[in-house]
C-alpha cells in the first residue's frame, strides 16, 4: 500500500492526476464533453488548452490532491481545498490530436472501439441523449464544495472550449447525503461503501471502523494495489511515473418511484409485515437504506452502519440473508466467486467516482411513494480501472446482466437460480429472484419479480492521461 506522507511516493504521485486514488471529496460537479473542430489549427489550440490547464494549476497531481487534503483536515475544515479539475481523453480525442500515431495501438482494444460498440446491452446509441451521440473527444471534470464558485469554472472552460470546439453536454451533479449525512444515490440507499484502498491510512481507518483488531477478524479486505487503476501512459515517453487511468462514465437514469413501488409489491408478495417490509429493498440492494449490510443484519441501524464492510458471503446459508442476485453481491461477490475466490473477485473491482444528478422536492428517505421522480434523476457512474475489458465490462456484462450469478457458495452445488442484477442490469433478461421469507432461513426462498428502473442514457470511455503528457503534450512528437 502507498504511504502518501512518506517522501519516496511523491515522484510516483506527482506523476498522476487526483481522482484516481484518492476521490476528490467535493460535494458539487461538472462533467464538460467536448467535440473538436476538425481542423490543424483547432487541434493546436486544443493542444495549448490542456497544456494550459497544468500551467495555470487547474488541474493538479495526486499529490497536489493529497497535500490539500491534509491541510483540510489539519485546519478543522478552514481553509478552502479550491477547484478540483481532472482531464479525461477519449480514443476518438486521441485520433484527433494525434492522427494514425502508433501509440494509440498501445491502448487496451476495448477502449479504442468505445461504449457504443461494446456489448452491454445497452439502448442503441443513436436513442441516447442528444449529447452522446457521435463523437466526444475531451472530458474535463470540474468538482468544488461551492456552487457558485464551481459555475466560474464552467464558464472558464466554455469560454476556452470556442476557439477549438464545442461542448455536446454538460453533466451536473450534486452529492445527495441522507440525515446521518453519510451519501446516498436517488433510491435512498447509502452508496459508495465497498471501495479499493490503496493508502495506508485508508487501510487503519477501515479496521477502526469495522472494529478489526487482528488478521483473525478480516472477513473483508479492500486493500488494493495501484496497479488496480494505474496503468503506463502510452504517451509518457519512457517516463516510469507516468501514470494514467482508463475512465468509465455512464449516464444511469433512475425511476425512484417505480422502484420503491416495485420494492412495496416484493414485501407484499413475500407477505413481510411491519418494520420486516424493509428488508425486501435490503434483500434488492443487499443493504438496507441507512448501508446496514442484508448479510450482517435482518434489520437496519447498526452502529456505524454507512462504512460497515467487512463481511462475506460464504456462508451455509444458501443466500438467504443476502441474496444471489443483489445488486452488491451481483457486482461484488467476494470469496464466493466461482473459479477463484476473493482474490480473483478483487481483481475485477474499480475505483468508483459516481455523484447523483438532478433535483427533487421530496425526501429520498421519507417513507412515501406517491411523491417520488420517475426521471430526472439517477447517477452519473465513474470509475477508474486499469483495464476497461477486465474490470468494468466484466461487471456489467458478466455480472450485472447475466442471469447466471458469478458466486456460488451452495455447499450442494447445485447452483441457484438468480436473474440479472435488479439495480444496474441492462437487458431483456428476467429479474426474477429468490428472496428468503425468514431471513436466514434457507427453506424459505420464495421467487419475487422485480422489474428495471435504471435506463443507461449514454456515455463513454477515456483515458485519464498521466501529468507528463499533460506537461508535455506540445512537444510531442508524432510517432
Amino acid at each position: 500500500m502507498i504511504n502518501q506522507f512518506d517522501p519516496t511516493s511523491r515522484p510516483m504521485l506527482e506523476g498522476v492526476q487526483g481522482n484516481i486514488l484518492k476521490a476528490h471529496g467535493r460535494h458539487h460537479t461538472a462533467n464538460v464533453f467536448i467535440r473538436c473542430n476538425p481542423d490543424d489549427e483547432s487541434a493546436t489550440n486544443t493542444r495549448a488548452w490542456l497544456k494550459s490547464l497544468v500551467t495555470n494549476e487547474v488541474v493538479k497531481s495526486a499529490y497536489t490532491h493529497l497535500r490539500n487534503n491534509a491541510l483540510f483536515k489539519s485546519s478543522g475544515g478552514e481553509i478552502d481545498t479550491g477547484l478540483f479539475a481532472c482531464v479525461h481523453i477519449s480514443a476518438a480525442g486521441y485520433e484527433y490530436l494525434f492522427p494514425d500515431d502508433a501509440r494509440i495501438g498501445r491502448f487496451e482494444a476495448t477502449f479504442r472501439n468505445g461504449m457504443a460498440g461494446a456489448d452491454l446491452r445497452d439502448p442503441d446509441p443513436a436513442l441516447w441523449e442528444v449529447g452522446f451521440r457521435g463523437e466526444q473527444h475531451v472530458m474535463i471534470l470540474l468538482a468544488h464544495a461551492n456552487p457558485a464558485e464551481l459555475e466560474k469554472a464552467v464558464v472558464d472552460v466554455q469560454q476556452a472550449v470556442c476557439a477549438f470546439g464545442f461542448i455536446t453536454t454538460l453533466e451536473r451533479g450534486n452529492a445527495l447525503l441522507n440525515h446521518a449525512g453519510a451519501g446516498i444515490e436517488h433510491f435512498g440507499y447509502v452508496d459508495g461503501v465497498s471501495q479499493p484502498l490503496f493508502f495506508e491510512d485508508e487501510w487503519d481507518t477501515y479496521k477502526q471502523q469495522n472494529h478489526i483488531r487482528s488478521a483473525r477478524d478480516v472477513l473483508f479486505d479492500p486493500r488494493a494495489d495501484k496497479g488496480l487503476v494505474l496503468t503506463a501512459d502510452p504517451f509518457g515517453n519512457g517516463d516510469a511515473n507516468a501514470r494514467g487511468s482508463y475512465f468509465v462514465f455512464r449516464k444511469l437514469e433512475q425511476n425512484v418511484k417505480g422502484f420503491k413501488q416495485a420494492e412495496a409489491n416484493v414485501a407484499s408478495q413475500l407477505r413481510l409485515e411491519g418494520d420486516d417490509r424493509e428488508r425486501a429493498g435490503a434483500m434488492i440492494v443487499g443493504r438496507f437504506e441507512d448501508g446496514t449490510p442484508a448479510q450482517m443484519s435482518d434489520e437496519e441501524g447498526l452502529i456505524n452502519s454507512a462504512m460497515l464492510n467487512n463481511f462475506d458471503y460464504k456462508t451455509a446459508d444458501g443466500a438467504s440473508k443476502c441474496p444471489f442476485h443483489a445488486h452488491i453481491r451481483k457486482v461484488n461477490p467476494r470469496s464466493g466467486l466461482l473459479n477463484g475466490g476473493m482474490a480473483e473477485a478483487k481483481k475485477h473491482i474499480m475505483a468508483r467516482r459516481g455523484i447523483p444528478f438532478g433535483s427533487r422536492t421530496d425526501g429520498p428517505n421519507d417513507g412515501q411513494i406517491y411523491n417520488k421522480p420517475e426521471g430526472g434523476v439517477g447517477l452519473l457512474f465513474m470509475s477508474y480501472q486499469a483495464s476497461i475489458r477486465n474490470q468494468f465490462e466484466v461487471i456489467q456484462h458478466n455480472w450485472a446482466n447475466s442471469e447466471q450469478t458469478p458466486d456460488n457458495d451452495d455447499p450442494t452445488g447445485s447452483g441457484p437460480t438468480v436473474g440479472i442484477d435488479p439495480v444496474i442490469g441492462q437487458g431483456d433478461g428476467t429479474r426474477t429472484g429468490q428472496f428468503a421469507t425468514v431471513w436466514g432461513d434457507r427453506q424459505s426462498l420464495t421467487d419475487a419479480l422485480f422489474p428495471q428502473f435504471v435506463t443507461m442514457k449514454g456515455g463513454e470511455y477515456f483515458f485519464a492521461p498521466s501529468m507528463a503528457f499533460l506537461n508535455n503534450i506540445n512537444d510531442i512528437q508524432q510517432a
